[in-house]
Parts: C-alpha cells; sequence; structure tokens
C-alpha cells in the first residue's frame, strides 16, 4: 500500500472517528439536558396549576369562614342564626327580616369583589332559606327543599368539611346554567350546634387554569373528585386526544379533599419542538466528517508529494549503505527510503553536534574567566595605585590596613572551588573593598549594609557587589564629590533574591538611563577565545556573568533620580543547595 493512500486512510480514521465520538457525546447530552429541561418546564407547570388551584379553593374557604366570624357585638350573623337552628321553633318575620338583611349585606361584599360567584345561598334547619345572587344562574328554585337532595346529606356526613360539585346545570337554580357550587356544614364555634348548610354556586371557570397552562396542546390538566370521578377542570377540548407513547402524569391531592390535580404531558410532542437541533448537530457533524475527507485527500497528496521527491533524490545518492538492522530499514515504501538514509545522517550530525557542544563549553568558560579577569585587573589596577600613592608620601598603619584587606580580596578572588559563595563571604569581600578606600578617600564615604541573617547564609555568584559598590563610588559619588553614602540592602521572597547597591550621588538623565539599560540587555560578544572588546568592564560584565550562569530573566536592573540618587538591583534565583553556610 502506497504512503499516500495509508496517510489518507489515518488522517480520515483520526478525523472521522474521533467526531463520531464527540456527535454522539453531544447528541446524548443534548438529548439528556432536553430531556431535563423539559421535566423543568413540566414541574414547574404542574406546581404553578397546583398553586393557582389551591388559591382558589382556599379563596372559596375563606369566603365560607366569613360566615363563622363572631364579632364584637351580637349582630353577628352566626348569633342571629342561633333563632333559626331549631326545627321546632319556628322565628318571627321581623328575625327573619333582620338576618335576611345582614345576610345580603355580608354577600354584596363578597359578590362584589368576585364575579365568578353566581350566588350564595344558606338552608337553616328550621326551613328557612337566605339566598343573594347576581342573577347570572337565576336564583334558587322556589319551595326548594335541599333536605331530599343527595348533596345536602353528603354534606352533613362530611361534618363541616367543603362539599364540591360536578360542573352541571343543576336543578336547584332557575337559570339551568353550568356552573360547579361548593357546600359546607357551619356551626357554631361556641356552642358547636348546627346552624345550617352555606352554599356558593360559581361559574365554573373559577377553577380554569389556563392562565398557568403554557403548554395547552401538550399538557392535560384535569381537577377531578377521587370519589366520584367527576370532573371540576380540564382542557381536553385543547388538547386533543393523546396517542402518544411517551406521556409524563403528575398528580397531587388539592388542599380541598377529595380533589385532585393531575397534569398529562405529551413529551413526544415536546421532543418534536427540540428535535429541529438534534437534527441540526447531527447535520453539522455529517457536514465536517465531508470536509474532513476533502482535507485529508488534499494534505495527503500535498505532504507525501514531497516526501517522494526527497525519496527518490536521497536514493540517488550513492555511498550511505548500512550493514545495521532496524524496524524500519527492510521496507520497500518512501519510509524505509528516508529511515536508511536518515540514520546516515544523524551519525555524522550526531558527531557534529558533540564537538560544537563541547566547543560551546570551553568558550562559555572562558568567556566567564575572561570576564573575571576583566573586574579583578581593573579594580587591581586602582588599588596598586592608592597603594603607591599613600607609600610615596608616607609610611602609615593605614597602608598595613590596605595591604591587609587587599590580600584577602587577592585569595578571595582566586578562590576556585566553588563559582558560588555564602552572601556573607561576598560581604566581607565587600569590607575589604571598603575598608581600602575609606582610608584612600579620608572616611568622607559610609557603607551602609541592611541584609538579615537569613538572607547571609544563601548562596550567591561571587564577584558581583563589589563591582557595584566601585560602580557608585566612582560614578555616582564621583570620588566623594556628589555624595557621602553607598547601602546595600536585601531581599528575597520563595524563588528569588534581590539585592540593591545604592547611593546618594549625582544620579543620571532619564536618556542616559535607559541607554544603559538597554545595553544590558545586549548578548555579550568576544571577538576570540580569552579576548575581549572594548567595552566598559562595569555593569555590562556582571550582567552577562549572571546570565550566563543562572540563565536568561536574571541580571542587573537601575533607576535614578537625576541629581539625587542612583539604585542598581540585583536578581538571582535561590539556589537551594542541602550544605549551605
Amino acid at each position: 500500500m502506497k504512503l499516500r493512500t495509508r496517510l489518507f486512510l489515518i488522517f480520515s480514521i483520526l478525523a472521522i472517528i474521533p467526531l463520531c465520538i464527540l456527535t454522539f457525546f453531544s447528541y446524548n447530552r443534548y438529548c439528556q439536558a432536553t430531556t431535563q429541561r423539559m421535566d423543568e418546564i413540566t414541574d414547574r407547570l404542574f406546581e404553578n396549576a397546583a398553586v393557582t388551584a389551591n388559591r382558589t379553593l382556599n379563596g372559596i374557604g375563606e369566603t365560607i369562614t366569613q360566615f363563622n366570624f363572631y364579632g364584637a357585638n351580637n349582630d353577628s350573623l352566626p348569633y342571629q342564626l342561633r333563632s333559626f337552628s331549631n326545627s321546632d321553633q319556628i322565628p318571627d318575620i321581623y328575625d327573619y327580616y333582620t338576618v335576611s338583611k345582614s345576610f345580603t349585606s355580608q354577600c354584596q361584599t363578597i359578590l362584589y369583589s368576585n364575579d365568578t360567584i353566581y350566588g350564595i345561598y344558606f338552608f337553616t334547619p328550621s326551613g328557612y332559606n337566605f339566598s343573594y345572587s347576581n342573577s347570572v344562574n337565576g336564583s334558587l328554585q322556589p319551595n326548594y327543599d335541599p333536605k331530599t337532595s343527595q348533596w345536602y346529606q353528603e354534606t352533613l356526613t362530611l361534618d363541616g368539611s367543603m362539599y364540591v360539585s360536578m360542573v352541571d346545570a343543576h336543578d336547584l337554580f332557575t337559570g339551568n346554567k353550568r356552573s360547579v357550587f361548593f357546600a359546607c356544614s357551619i356551626k357554631d364555634v361556641y356552642t358547636h350546634h348546627f346552624l345550617g348548610v352555606l352554599l356558593i354556586d360559581c361559574d365554573p371557570s373559577i377553577v380554569d387554569l389556563s392562565i398557568v397552562n403554557t403548554l395547552p396542546k401538550m399538557a392535560l390538566l384535569t381537577i377531578s373528585n377521587k370519589n366520584t370521578d367527576d370532573i371540576l377542570y380540564t382542557n381536553y377540548d385543547e388538547t386533543g386526544d393523546f396517542h402518544s407513547s411517551n406521556t409524563k402524569i403528575l398528580r397531587q391531592d388539592l388542599d380541598i379533599t377529595p380533589l385532585q390535580l393531575t397534569a398529562v404531558f405529551d413529551y413526544e410532542s415536546l421532543f418534536r419542538e427540540y428535535n429541529v437541533t438534534a437534527v441540526l448537530l447531527i447535520l453539522v457533524a455529517v457536514i465536517c466528517m465531508i470536509g474532513f475527507l476533502i482535507l485529508a485527500y488534499f494534505s495527503t497528496r500535498q505532504l507525501v508529494y514531497p516526501i517522494e521527491h526527497l525519496s527518490r533524490k536521497m536514493a540517488s545518492q550513492k555511498g550511505h549503505t548500512l550493514e545495521q538492522t532496524g524496524r524500519f530499514l527492510n521496507r520497500s515504501d518512501e519510509i524505509g527510503t528516508l529511515y536508511n538514509e536518515y540514520n546516515a545522517m544523524i551519525d555524522s550530525l550526531n558527531q557534529a553536534v558533540k564537538e560544537d557542544y563541547q566547543d560551546k563549553l570551553i568558550t562559555m568558560d572562558a568567556q566567564m574567566k575572561s570576564l573575571e579577569a576583566r573586574i579583578n585587573s581593573h579594580f587591581l589596577f586602582n588599588t596598586l595605585e592608592a597603594i603607591n600613592s599613600m607609600a610615596e608620601i608616607d609610611e602609615n598603619e593605614q597602608i598595613a590596613t590596605m595591604s591587609l584587606a587587599l590580600g584577602n580580596m587577592f585569595r578571595y578572588t582566586l578562590k576556585t572551588k566553588s563559582e558560588l559563595v555564602s552572601m556573607e563571604e561576598e560581604l566581607e569581600h565587600v569590607r575589604d573593598y571598603y575598608s581600602i578606600q575609606s582610608i584612600r578617600f579620608d572616611n568622607r564615604f559610609s557603607l551602609i549594609v541592611d541584609i538579615d541573617h537569613e538572607l547571609r547564609r544563601k548562596k550567591i555568584l561571587k564577584l558581583v557587589l563589589q563591582p557595584l559598590v566601585e560602580n557608585a563610588l566612582y560614578h555616582g559619588l564621583n570620588y566623594c564629590t556628589l555624595g557621602n553614602e553607598i547601602r546595600i540592602r536585601g531581599s528575597m521572597d520563595e524563588r528569588n533574591i534581590y539585592l540593591d547597591v545604592w547611593d546618594n550621588g549625582r544620579g543620571m538623565t532619564s536618556e542616559v538611563l535607559d541607554r544603559l539599560n538597554t545595553s544590558l540587555q545586549e548578548e555579550a560578544s568576544f571577538t576570540e577565545l580569552g579576548h575581549r572588546n572594548k567595552q566598559s568592564i562595569g555593569l555590562k560584565n556582571i550582567h552577562s556573568r549572571i546570565q550566563l550562569y543562572y540563565g536568561k530573566g536574571y541580571g542587573l536592573h537601575i533607576t535614578s533620580c537625576e541629581g539625587e540618587w542612583t539604585n542598581i538591583r540585583i536578581h538571582v534565583p535561590i539556589l537551594f543547595i542541602k550544605e549551605e553556610v
């Protein structure tokens, strides 16, 4: 099989299989999310329907409760109805007129605030009936005796619980209009004596749930009587008959027993609403697959043609015969040719890299030593000049001090055991330098060191502080003519050490400062091994040494205020060495 065919198949498989898996996973996740979303919608709809139904039914209960309420005096309706609670004692016409007036007044207030109530009727044991209606469903039938009606007997049996009728044109009303009525027996709250039966005739829309049914075509809501299977409310006419096998049914008992709310949701229709996105997802996946195949074909063609051309060129060259064996050496395709020729080039390349790497190590080592030599020779030249000048004037104890400090500095500079020293050793080297220069300049400047004990134990590259102090003395203080103080401050965090060499000398302009910081970022250049160019030997050399040892990102940074101060910051990493001094 040709390499081009292999690559095309590999690219196609690598593109199509993950895409199929991703599509399958996305489709399943989308279906799960859709189902979860539909569950949330249907649960919320059902909850809202239950809350609305209970609120309506509780409103009827509160209306009935108003007829049980006793006022502060004996004018309240329950108190007046006591005289009608005895079937053997017939009240006079004046009592009937008084109670009728109170009953009418209370009913007017209720019907005025609720237009779904057709009428309110009260049947007493004495046979007197009180009624008030808005004439929508007529009035109570003349000479109607409720005691012979089944609803009345059931209401008495419920003993204070509410009776709910079916929705129908009931024969006790003259209006012959479909309605639903609620009945409840009323008792004296003090004596528990039966006062009568209160009936509230209502429009069937009182329990209408269409306002909360946001899915009228897919959700069938029904309020029914569990005992009689009478339906109080249903939106069956809107939904039609559900023929779907994928339905969700929810039931909940309402606050008024035995009413129950039932909801049937057509999930199949809901899925069809969301199925457009699922089909679009699959369509996009198919288009992507076709695009990947086309891309794989042209990519394979563009990739393999140069390899085929290169393999022919490499095969035409002589002198590359290898006798070693390997996994790809016996292949007859283009990869086999490339692998055999590649082995020969690798051997030659490895040898060249090895030699080049060794040369770089030698060059780097020479650069390090050359940088140290620049700093040391420059300082020794100035120190010896100072000692020679004082020796010519007068032999003094100061010369002994300078000689001792100079000897310490010689030994420290020639220390070859390690390029790393403790911070304390580096500070001792600075103090020796300060001893010499304070004698030379007649103690006209001071050196202040602010570094805590913990930082003094850390390791640092040697010969980085003293040249900065020297630079501050010569260039910042201008040989003690423009300032008199040099400070060394140190701090560290979890990974880095920061050392600042500050002087109160002449500072520098922003142009000079920018030029100096820019020169620090330039690569160090050497003309040949052990030979240096004519650049200045100060800050650039220290910055180069730090970067050669620690790597890029570390070194010096200079800040200054013209005429006031200059600060040089050293930034190096903390080296976690087991044996720290």
